[in-house]
């Protein structure tokens, strides 16, 4: 069976064990992150496709209600034309193709009629037989009437269609020009229906409702352009948050690494000056008591025992430092209490005190508390060349306060509010993350203290 310890190097580092790889630390800035004028510049570019887009879109449904409303305004034009010009001078005689009365009647219609888009008038009696048009081959001709037609005489309703060059009526027209024809219901003086049927140039409709929108588009695109232009500054913004958030993330990863790596060191230099070395000397140990053939010598046997249970001791106060399994099972306090147990056999006195209930703490804050409070122990021993520790947890206001404060020789110069030590800065940005607060204070000569401030509810 192999055996894979770790080894230390002559300038005293830990090595991993043999065939373990080395932790690797990566540069987390490798993969060239955007900056924030990057980001910028990428929203302006996202910015200006999504404005040409939405211009576009607009532009083409501004043309289509442009166009409708034109279409609208021949429809009363045709209107006004047929109650106020054409009405008035529709005779009866026109039913009964009277020349003097057709005559009149298209005199007023080329007087006053014609005008503008309007380009051909129709007058139809309900037998489908064409009255009166300033076509004059068109007079008189008996033709059938499509639904539409049938409908506005049934109803009074007006209509507007595109022509149909095609149908017999429209045959004397120029194929070429496209023709928008209103349908109206007109009465005689004694009350007799008629259809009355003006053509539009369709291009002079269009090009009113053209006009009509490049009225207006200046206003909409100016006012697309100012909103982009207004949200840049907030995408400038946000963009130097967002890679505020990631220097932040990149930075708590990093020392997560870091500290990853340091704890694993620590372990494995504990095991090899602790552990490792005291079985070691027990294997001498026992190994002389071997030599020594039949003759047992009690003491060193005993000493042995006494070597081997101090191991085990050591081993279980490594385990316990990292997994406390009686965290989550049987409380913070339980697992705090563990803590200054082991001081008492380095010759520190050691006291805790839980002065509030601490099971209204979450899983998190639970943790925390005790990685602060494992972290404050270890540095005690480590550095702080202290007789006495005093692990206090109590409220003050809204949150919960914990000290781990000795009576040691404290650091030499001023300590800042934020801790610098490798581990107690990665559990300051821990406590950052759950809206704690982690500080340091310290007076040469007269110990430290450790505090962590935890918010309630």
């Amino acid at each position: 069976m192999s055996v894979r310890s770790a080894s230390r190097t002559r300038s005293g580092r830990v090595d991993a064990p043999a065939g373990e790889p080395r932790t690797r630390s990566r540069n987390l800035h490798d993969e060239r992150q955007p900056s924030s004028a990057g980001l910028a510049v990428r929203y302006a570019v996202t910015g200006l496709v999504t404005l040409l887009v939405v211009a576009v879109a607009a532009a083409y449904a501004g043309r289509t209600m442009s166009t409708e409303v034109a279409i609208d305004a021949a429809v009363r034009a045709t209107a006004l034309v047929g109650d106020l010009a054409v009405r008035p001078a529709l005779d009866d005689a026109v039913l009964r193709d009277d020349p003097r009365a057709v005559a009149a009647l298209d005199e007023v219609v080329r007087s006053r009629a014609l005008t503008g888009s309007l380009v051909r008038v129709k007058i139809w009696d309900r037998s489908g037989r064409i009255l009166y048009s300033d076509e004059p081959r068109l007079r008189g001709e008996q033709l059938a009437f499509s639904a539409d037609e049938r409908q506005v005489l049934a109803t009074g309703e007006r209509h507007a269609e595109l022509s149909d060059l095609t149908r017999p009526e429209n045959r004397f027209e120029d194929h070429d020009i496209a023709l928008l024809e209103v349908y109206e219901r007109l009465t005689t003086p004694s009350g007799v229906p008629v259809l009355f049927e003006a053509h539009h140039r369709y291009e002079a409709i269009t090009e009113e409702g053209r006009r009509t929108w490049t009225r207006f588009a200046p206003s909409l695109f100016g006012a697309l352009v100012l909103l982009a232009l207004l949200q840049l500054p907030i995408a400038l913004a946000l963009a130097r948050r967002l890679r505020r958030a990631q220097r932040q993330r990149e930075t708590l990863l990093r020392r997560v690494i870091e500290a990853t790596d340091t704890e694993r060191r620590r372990i494995a230099g504990d095991l090899h000056d602790g552990v490792v070395q005291d079985l070691a000397g027990v294997a001498f140990a026992l190994g002389a008591v071997v030599r020594a053939g039949g003759a047992v010598n009690v003491a060193e046997v005993d000493g042995a025992a006494w070597r081997i249970r101090h191991t085990v001791r050591s081993l279980r106060s490594l385990l316990v430092e990292i997994y406390p399994p009686n965290l989550y099972e049987e409380g913070l306090q339980a697992a705090l209490s563990d803590l200054p147990a082991r001081l008492s056999h380095r010759g520190i006195e050691a006291e805790l005190r839980v002065e509030v209930p601490v099971e209204v703490l979450g899983r998190e804050q639970m943790e925390l508390l005790y990685r602060v409070a494992q972290e404050g122990v270890r540095n005690v021993v480590v550095h702080a060349d202290a007789r006495r520790v005093v692990v206090t947890v109590g409220r003050a206001g809204d949150a919960l306060v914990m000290t781990v404060a000795d009576d040691g020789r404290g650091l030499p110069g001023p300590v800042p509010g934020r801790p610098g030590h490798l581990g107690l800065r990665s559990l300051g940005d821990m406590a950052k993350t759950l809206g704690a607060v982690l500080q340091l204070e310290s007076v040469p000569g007269r110990g430290m203290v450790l505090r962590l401030e935890v918010p309630l509810g």
